[in-house]
């Protein structure tokens, strides 16, 4: 009779979702912070518990953990089914309820910024209501983190060590690559990396030189994007640089191995994915890999959460899958659904042959005019009267979005992409639309408005990226935590000893957090 009800099915469907993580038999955390977690009481998750230990789903070890049986999928997969609650976006890879679980969790939290660098920690109620723990299992992992130099001890209670110290006369610099004018040839979504770093170097008091490279002439030059003048990367105030890799296309191998040949710390930010580590950085310590888009941790909590919304069939589409990023979020989310039992459940729509938005315009002698165009209308916003954006907002807004380096290619990606909306269509048993980016699920979302499909009830619709656009569509989205992954690479170049080196050949990665908005709901309550 338990099984039946609401409040245990909530709580077997969040450890259901962590039974599909991937992991070995992960051990649990204690009840208390699963029924947190999961959104249910105490007395709920114990049963459900007791239920779990008796299907012989979840075991005890010899040191008492419990642990779950990733070899038997049936009762995930039919949990998963059950409406779950929001938190299950929250679900954290790993989870134990040891000390160490709670040094790790408090680990990740300071260096990516959740609690800000010479500033004091919460009191110790507090964090044992936040992390869910004892007192002396918190006083346990926090002596481990003083140990690493993470936080430091005072009469008063814990601090997170400066970073900065006294760094009025040094400068960090970002590289990324460009053309000759100092544009930097990143997309939209990338440029707000540029900008979360600018406000943390602004906060910490150290200066911040952006700077793009190209070839020319058989050389390679990098150039200040506000001097348009050469760079001198050697100059002896450089306290490290922030490398972001946006594409593959512009050599960024001989980039690196610039930078790596300076002998100061670099932090590169694979925002393409699947990126290798060249030769020059292998064996580094001065030399690490983060990522925040192209992990595959984001498509792991998309998956899981439509999983737990009980959607057995779902579509995905990528305007732009020739990048490597795209196919990884489709791998991740069809390996998902295979091990939670449904080996078809993801069916593709991709283009394959474009990895962005101006490659669509490839082979078009439009080109050119385009770039024209849009620098054209930069000057004209620099001098146009302010009266004038107040009179024309709407006007101003639509030529903002649509004439933009992020969206010129919108009505050519539109007309690429309609086949493949109106097929998907065609298959009744989808219930969800998974889409790349935030860009790709508004032109999907307009195509549905056109044809009158209401958006949840009739079908789902959940993206990544969780912009500007994501907001006003009302889409759910994944926030990669730009800030988190920001603050961890800062961390690498000013206190690298502070940073626990990844896996050979592996990212570090940030971990973000599910949106959740109007444009999802449950199978189960249409």
């Amino acid at each position: 009779m338990e099984k039946s009800k609401p409040g245990i099915a909530r709580a077997r469907a969040y450890i259901a979702a962590l039974a599909m993580q991937g992991e070995n038999n992960p051990v649990l955390p204690p009840i208390r912070s699963l029924a947190r977690e999961a959104g249910v009481s105490f007395v709920t998750m114990w049963k459900a518990m007791r239920q779990l230990l008796q299907e012989r789903s979840v075991t005890v070890d010899v040191r008492g953990n419990r642990r779950i049986r990733t070899d038997t999928r049936r009762w995930a997969s039919s949990a998963g089914g059950q409406s779950a609650s929001a938190s299950e976006t929250t679900i954290t890879q790993g989870a134990t309820g040891s000390w160490r679980h709670v040094a790790e969790k408090l680990y990740r939290d300071v260096v990516s910024g959740r609690y800000t660098g010479g500033e004091k920690l919460p009191s110790c109620k507090e964090l044992q209501r936040t992390y869910g723990v004892s007192f002396a299992t918190l006083k346990k992992a926090l002596a481990t983190l003083i140990d690493e130099e993470i936080v430091e001890p005072h009469t008063n209670g814990y601090y997170i060590p400066s970073l900065a110290g006294s760094t009025g006369h040094s400068r960090i610099v970002a590289v990324a690559c460009g053309w000759e004018d100092g544009k930097i040839w990143v997309d939209y979504q990338d440029k707000s990396y540029f900008r979360t770093l600018e406000s943390e170097c602004i906060r910490m008091n150290i200066q911040l030189d952006v700077i793009v490279y190209f070839r020319t002439h058989g050389r390679l030059r990098f150039v200040h994007t506000a001097s348009k003048s050469d760079y001198d990367l050697s100059d002896r105030t450089i306290l490290g640089y922030i490398f972001i890799v946006a594409n593959l296309d512009s050599a960024p191998e001989e980039a690196l191995e610039r930078l790596v040949g300076l002998r100061r710390n670099v932090a590169v930010l694979d925002v393409v994915g699947g990126w290798k580590v060249p030769r020059c950085a292998q064996g580094s310590r001065m030399v690490q890999f983060f990522t925040a888009t192209a992990s595959m941790l984001p498509a792991r909590r998309v998956a899981q959460y439509l999983l737990g919304r009980g959607h057995r069939q779902i579509a995905f589409f990528s305007p732009f899958h020739r990048a490597l990023w795209s196919q990884r979020r489709l791998d991740t989310i069809d390996a998902m659904y295979r091990r939670a039992g449904f080996p078809r459940g993801v069916i593709p729509f991709v283009q394959s042959g474009y990895a962005y938005q101006w490659d669509y315009l490839k082979n078009q002698e439009h080109d050119e005019d385009i770039r024209s165009l849009i620098h054209q209308y930069d000057e004209w916003k620099q001098k146009a009267h302010t009266e004038f954006f107040k009179r024309f907002g709407n006007l101003g807004y639509s030529i903002a979005k649509y004439i933009t380096e992020w969206n010129c290619a919108s009505g050519e990606i539109y007309e690429k992409m309609k086949p493949l909306f109106e097929k998907a269509l065609e298959n009744r048993t989808i219930t969800a639309w998974v889409m790349a980016n935030d860009f790709a699920a508004t032109i999907a979302v307009d195509f549905l408005k056109e044809r009158a499909v209401r958006i949840p009830d009739d079908l789902s619709v959940i993206s990544f990226d969780n912009t500007l656009d994501a907001m006003e569509y009302q889409l759910t989205s994944y926030d990669f935590n730009n800030h988190g992954i920001i603050a961890m690479m800062l961390r690498f170049i000013l206190a690298s000893h502070t940073i626990r080196a990844a896996r050979h050949g592996m990212c570090i990665e940030a971990d973000g957090t599910l949106v959740v908005r109007r444009s999802t709901a449950s199978v189960a309550v249409r």
